[in-house]
């Protein structure tokens, strides 16, 4: 637990979120912005996670421009918000710190059953628990 909560404070020091309160909850989202996924429920996390006090990261790259664009707008909203961050971007170091530091996880989808996200956390989990 001391590990997570180091790689906790990390996270929000190298994304600029509140430390003020190290119990607080944060909720992450490492996906592709893309219909799929359901990024209306995206949207309606990163919002309801704040009603309830949490913080929310969204790590994620979309091909699709109008999509790109809200998402865009999102972050804008939120830019200097110390509870939210939107990264709208592809980054796999940054995933990596992202699982390691964040409390919860949405993985949204319209359709896929199990999707590489749910299988690789599994296995890594699987390799280095055992």
């Amino acid at each position: 637990m001391q590990v997570k909560a180091e790689n906790k404070a990390a996270m929000r020091r190298n994304l600029g979120l509140s430390s003020a309160d190290d119990q607080r909850p944060v909720v992450g989202c490492i996906t592709r912005l893309v219909p799929q996924k359901g990024v209306h429920l995206i949207k309606h996390t990163i919002y309801r996670t704040l009603e309830m006090g949490g913080q929310f990261e969204l790590l994620g790259s979309c091909p699709v421009p109008h999509i790109q664009r809200e998402f865009e707008d999102i972050a804008n909203q939120f830019q200097n918000h110390e509870h939210i961050r939107l990264i709208l971007k592809y980054d796999e170091s940054l995933s990596h710190a992202n699982y390691a530091a964040s409390d919860m996880f949405i993985i949204p989808s319209i359709f896929e059953p199990c999707g590489l996200t749910q299988v690789s956390h599994l296995l890594h989990m699987l390799i280095h628990e055992f």
